[in-house]
């Protein structure tokens, strides 16, 4: 990729862009492609729906613990080199995925693959923001962000598709073309790169353990929680490691020579905030494609393939959505913006619980989808506005993190209580009344994160913020 230029891309840019979407898609496709396949896995398993919640959150705490690392890698060792290194292993996870026998097998081909796409993903943002300046990089990371999003809102409609005509391991086996594909764009058409300055510095390897473990500990927690009691010793062990660990990735980040990131990001408070919003708009987005898709099978007796058309109806405005969002002229109105979008995520994420008629539901996803695609975008392209182009990787990395092991948190313990309400078991799958509690709670984060983004966003609103790099020189 080149640089600023003119306004309009050239050829080789819009191949380039081409390779960086379509990786970022591919990643975002698969994770949440499992969701529509998930009564007929559990059946070819003999597995509950409810247990194989593990095998989405498995990609996410894959995906969100490796990104701190992941950041400091796409920096330090070139945008390119990690975005077709990681494809690479995420076509080989794919492939263990689709052999899986039985269900430790295919989570852990899952959380392969989320590791893999924990080096992708930030690769192809890093790969947009480096290249470009001004309106071409807002609207190149536009494009990007837009294809990840609609990959992921598209996947319930693809997977659908492909297990109604082929069976579920086919929503894995499509990884190869699209992954060669976005390899030989990337190879040809984007320049190596690298930051010579983060390559000196000690991998932040003891922080990155830090905040995985304690995030998959804190995930087991809330999926076994009420099986062993959340008083036992177990659950008491199993709380205080997450909470430990956690505080330790906090004490090592304190030491500058050691940190991932300099105390300009953990003391920026809009970059504090933006993370927020945006891990309130992935938990939300995650809950509502997993579970209500289960609802649409489970309850209304869809098939996968009608289930996945129905969902339609948040995938489009989603896609759209989270493009529009490189469009916003100024930060004060999208500050503005991100609250209004998590109020009208919200608003549609409760529709979802008013009735049964399928008309209701589309309408009520699409008011779900332009929420959530804008307040994802939104919070994604005001992050990178915040960095300087050097720290695209290292920032997205850890943005992306925050927000995904939120979700993986989130989805367990939303199963949690689905069974715990349902009864367990199948039952639970289907019990119309507990996924409506599951989508109501949804609701009320983001609607409670709407508020509390909102007190940032009026200040900046008037006075505007200054950049991260003036708060550091403070």
């Amino acid at each position: 990729m080149a640089g600023d230029g003119d306004s309009e891309f050239t050829a080789r840019e819009r191949l380039a862009l081409g390779g960086a979407a379509l990786s970022a898609l591919i990643v975002e496709l698969d994770w949440l492609a499992v969701s529509v396949a998930l009564p007929q896995i559990a059946d070819d398993l003999r597995r509950t729906p409810t247990d194989l919640q593990w095998v989405i959150t498995a990609f996410m705490l894959g995906f969100g613990g490796l990104l701190p690392v992941a950041g400091w890698v796409t920096d330090a060792f070139g945008r390119r080199r990690t975005t077709i290194y990681a494809i690479e292993l995420f076509m080989v996870s794919s492939l263990v995925c689709a052999m899986a026998e039985d269900l430790v097998w295919l989570t852990v081909g899952r959380a392969l693959q989320g590791a893999a796409g924990g080096f992708a993903v930030p690769g192809a943002v890093a790969m947009t923001a480096g290249a470009f300046s001004g309106l071409k990089r807002d609207r190149g990371l536009a494009i990007v962000l837009a294809s990840a999003s609609g990959g992921a809102a598209l996947a319930p409609f693809v997977s659908g598709l492909l297990v109604q005509l082929f069976g579920w391991r086919s929503i894995f086996l499509v990884n190869f073309p699209l992954g060669l594909a976005a390899i030989a764009l990337v190879y040809w058409c984007v320049r190596p790169s690298n930051n010579p300055e983060t390559a000196a510095r000690r991998p932040p390897l003891r922080s990155g353990l830090c905040v995985t473990t304690g995030a998959v500990a804190l995930t087991v927690l809330a999926d076994r929680g009420s099986t062993w009691g959340w008083a036992s010793a177990p659950a008491i062990v199993c709380g205080l490691c997450g909470v430990g660990l956690l505080v330790a990735f906090v004490v090592l980040e304190r030491d500058a020579s050691r940190a991932m990131h300099g105390p300009e990001v953990y003391g920026d408070r809009p970059l504090r905030a933006l993370t927020g919003a945006g891990a309130a708009s992935m938990t939300g987005f995650t809950i509502v494609s997993t579970f209500f898709i289960l609802y649409l099978q489970e309850v209304q007796g869809y098939s996968a393939f009608f289930a996945g058309c129905v969902f339609l109806g948040l995938s489009v405005p989603n896609a759209l959505s989270a493009y529009a969002a490189g469009r916003v002229p100024s930060p004060g109105p999208a500050y503005l913006m991100v609250s209004a979008a998590l109020a009208t995520a919200a608003v549609g994420v409760a529709g979802l619980t008013v009735g049964s008629s399928t008309a209701l539901s589309v309408l009520a996803l699409a008011v779900s989808g332009v929420g959530i695609g804008l307040s994802g975008g939104l919070t994604n392209v005001l992050t990178q506005q915040r960095v300087r182009a050097e720290q695209a990787g290292a920032v997205s990395g850890l943005a992306l993190a925050v927000k995904a092991l939120t979700a993986a948190v989130a989805l367990s313990l939303a199963a949690t209580v689905l069974e715990s309400l349902g009864g367990g078991g199948r039952q639970a799958s289907s019990d119309q009344g507990a996924i409506e509690v599951v989508l109501g709670a949804a609701a009320a984060i983001m609607l409670c994160w709407a508020l509390l983004f909102l007190r940032r966003a009026i200040p900046v609103a008037r006075h505007g913020v200054p950049p991260i790099a003036a708060a550091r020189r403070r």
